[in-house]
């Protein structure tokens, strides 16, 4: 029986950048859920292996109707072995790292929804003697919103890892190379493993249990003002059967809070086989290595990734969201991974990538000069993105610079309400120039992550018709520097592929 949708409400994190959700109950209280769930998986050559797998994570002892339940980062951890690291650099020393997707259910009475908890990665795990990796996983859960008094049930499923390995560097060190993307053995096609598991039989796949309350506060509608009984404060390991009646019963149901809107794992555009990117790396942006270091030119290996983004005016005080994951199509990113891999003294290593991309365009509205509602359209045009990677003997020091020039075009524009008329060549007089940063653990460009930048946004020019000049006016409101850009990027795939859409990233 597929699940029922219609009043359970699942919002991914990037929503609450928009402010969608109602804010959780001051009486809920965090409890800690460690939960050790038996899994059987499929090792690439076949087969089934019975792995245990670790989550602990927090979620609030209770809810109201209505109100979003917003759970705390989770943490899987497994220990690979027995076959399922075939197919990867298995010796002692080196390392595994990867992605991981759990398709996850939550439920209240009848009522339940898909919870996936998608994309997170992990931190490189190096293979012991014995010839097993632990590797940990962490990453955010989405909110769900509940409109009954029962409990909500949060239930898992089957899992999927998307492993890769990296040999250990030369020297007999256990330090990996500058990215898992690039193995020394042969860094244009990094090692790769795809791991599926199912809930083993007879196992109680649930995550946590998180109490209903009525309106009153009251816990399942009893009206004795108690808890929900349990020394972890309601949350860890609860009632089996995500599709069972919790106390208030199925009858109460579960509405969606105002706002609120079912989510989905979507994926990108697919990056076409037949035009892989054919910009050259641009040697302004060129970090120089150490003396001594070797550069070595390869063809590259076309790559597909996904990046959604938030980019603040400082000056407005607001912001407008870059490839926004909710559009029905979101824009991909084409890389070709390691054009130039540079080894140099103190095991020192760097990957140079380049990328094309196009940006669809954007909307916002703010209120210009702290009272006046201004909504327009932006148009971004950029230039290929240079992307460089650099580490010192440890993976700690693995750190990404991707740059690249990007003009703005605002169109559409409104005041109050009423058109205003900007023409159609109201841009920046030179191009932005952008350069995002990333550091290990929060991004390796193989992996994805965050990458962040203040940008300086040029002054405007072009804008106004009819003799009306209105440059000072968008310069005034919008240029100047110290604008935030915050990206989340998902991992790449090999191309022809669908790259997932990342969640937006999550401000306070």
């Amino acid at each position: 029986m597929s699940p029922r949708t219609g009043r359970l409400t699942v919002i991914a994190i990037g929503a609450l950048v928009a402010g969608t959700l109602p804010a959780a109950g001051s009486a809920a209280q965090e409890g800690t859920v460690s939960v050790s769930a038996g899994y059987v998986c499929e090792p690439a050559g076949g087969g089934a292996v019975d792995t245990t797998v670790e989550f602990t994570g927090s979620f609030p002892a209770s809810v109201r109707p209505g109100e979003a339940i917003r759970p705390g980062d989770l943490t899987m951890s497994a220990t690979l072995g027995g076959g399922l690291l075939d197919g990867l650099p298995a010796d002692e020393g080196t390392a595994v790292a990867g992605s991981a997707s759990v398709a996850m259910t939550v439920a209240q009475g009848q009522e339940s929804a898909d919870y996936p908890w998608a994309g997170v990665t992990a931190e490189p795990a190096e293979v012991a003697a014995d010839g097993t990796a632990t590797v940990s996983f962490s990453g955010g859960m989405s909110s769900a919103t509940a409109g009954g008094s029962g409990d909500v049930v949060f239930t898992l499923g089957s899992l999927t890892l998307e492993l890769q390995g990296t040999p250990a560097a030369p020297g007999g060190t256990s330090s990996p190379p500058a990215d898992p993307a690039s193995p020394p053995d042969d860094p244009a096609d990094p090692a790769a493993a795809t791991l599926t598991c199912v809930v083993a039989d007879g196992q109680d796949a649930t995550l946590a249990t998180v109490a209903g309350q009525d309106e009153s506060g009251t816990p399942g509608g009893d009206d004795s003002g108690g808890d929900s009984g349990g020394d972890d404060g309601g949350a860890g390991q609860g009632t089996p059967g995500a599709g069972g009646t919790g106390p208030g019963g199925a009858d109460a149901g579960v509405g969606a809070a105002p706002g609120d809107a079912p989510a989905e794992t979507v994926d990108a555009k697919e990056c076409p086989a037949d035009q892989p990117p054919t910009a050259e790396l641009d040697p302004d942006r060129l970090i120089e290595p150490p003396p001594g270091s070797i550069i070595r030119d390869f063809p590259g290996v076309y790559n597909c990734t996904a990046a959604v983004g938030m980019v603040n005016s400082k000056k407005l005080d607001g912001a407008l969201i870059a490839n926004d994951p909710r559009a029905p199509e979101v824009d991909s990113v084409r890389v070709m991974l390691n054009k130039q891999m540079i080894f140099g003294p103190d095991f020192y290593n760097g990957t140079r990538s380049v990328a094309e991309f196009t940006l669809p365009d954007s909307a916002a509205t703010f209120l210009t000069f702290g009272f006046m509602p201004v909504s327009g359209k932006v148009e971004f045009t950029n230039e290929p993105m240079t992307i460089v990677t650099e580490q010192f003997r440890f993976i700690e020091t693995n750190e990404t610079t991707a740059g690249f020039y990007q003009s703005l075009r605002i169109y559409d524009v409104k005041v109050n309400g009423v058109p205003l008329d900007v023409g159609d060549d109201c841009r920046t007089s030179r191009p932005l120039d952008v350069v995002l940063k990333g550091k290990y653990p929060d991004y390796q460009v193989f992996i994805g992550g965050t990458l962040k930048s203040l940008v300086t946004v040029p002054p405007f020019t072009g804008c106004g018709t009819g003799g009306e000049d209105l440059d000072a006016v968008f310069t005034a409101a919008l240029s100047g520097p110290g604008n935030y850009v915050e990206l989340e990027q998902s991992r790449l795939c090999r191309s022809p592929c669908k790259p997932v859409v990342p969640d937006l990233p999550v401000h306070d």
